[in-house]
């Protein structure tokens, strides 16, 4: 396996579960015993939120005030998070006033590239897992161009959850022909309801939908489960608020299949 195994977490539309895969899939895999960066590459901070301890760290250390620094670089801006072997880079909305400043200059497509080059101690990390916004801007256009692969979540409840991602495939194509390392690691299905009706047969078209185009779909599904949301306003990752919950053995089990994913393909 690559070190780091750099992952981003990746999709146009909002509401289908960016932010709560990165934290959750974040967390079990460093639940695994794995040194796990997350980059919170979402000015919404959803991410820092939830998994930063200290907001105050944000003055000192966070993505924009790497990509403001021409000498920046991820590792120096890393804060811990009160999981074991799991770390953060943590944003601020600032993030927003950066992109629009960073348009014109090179940076709104190589400045992670430029961090990344900058950072000596990135080895120390096996993955580095960066969410994204709910738009084809300079943060996701970044991700893609210093990432390994791309996780799509994607909502079995929603009856839209597929019209945007001929979209987000186009862009995926756009940056592998600049990122050729760049491979599309699976859609994992998110807020699957297995007692509705509607879920079962969008869950079916979903796949088929998929298998058609020869996109792999992870067989963990993560069901609908309150204690998921419950636990993001406590400002907690599923494993810290209730190990026990259906949402902290789904993404333990999604964690697992991404770790085996990636070791199938070193």
């Amino acid at each position: 396996m690559a070190k780091p195994l750099i992952i981003t977490i990746g999709n146009n539309k909002g509401g289908v579960g960016k932010s709560t895969t990165c934290v959750n899939l974040s967390a079990g895999i460093a639940a695994q015993g794995y040194q796990v960066l997350v980059i919170d590459g979402d000015p919404q901070s959803n991410t820092t939120s939830t998994l930063l301890p200290d907001f105050g760290l944000r003055e000192n250390y966070s993505l924009v005030k790497a990509l403001e620094d021409p000498e920046g670089a991820f590792s120096p801006n890393a804060c811990p998070t009160r999981t074991e072997h799991l770390e953060i880079v943590p944003n601020s909305i600032r993030c927003m006033e950066w992109e629009v400043r960073s348009y014109s200059s090179i940076d709104s497509v190589l400045g992670f590239s430029r961090l990344l080059q900058n950072d000596k101690d990135i080895g120390k990390y096996d993955f580095v897992i960066i969410d994204t916004p709910p738009n084809i801007g300079p943060m996701l256009r970044n991700a893609l161009l210093i990432s390994h692969s791309v996780l799509v979540p994607c909502p079995v409840g929603d009856q839209y959850a597929l019209d945007g991602f001929s979209t987000f495939i186009q862009v995926l194509a756009q940056a592998k022909q600049q990122n050729k390392a760049l491979i599309l690691l699976g859609v994992v299905l998110t807020k699957m309801d297995g007692r509705a009706v509607t879920h079962k047969k969008n869950k079916s078209r979903i796949r088929a939908f998929f298998d058609a185009k020869g996109i792999p779909v992870f067989d963990t599904e993560i069901r609908v489960n309150i204690d998921i949301d419950r636990a993001h306003s406590h400002r907690k990752t599923i494993f810290e608020f209730d190990a026990t919950k259906s949402g902290a053995q789904d993404y333990l089990a999604l964690a697992k299949e991404v770790i085996e994913h990636v070791q199938q393909k070193d």
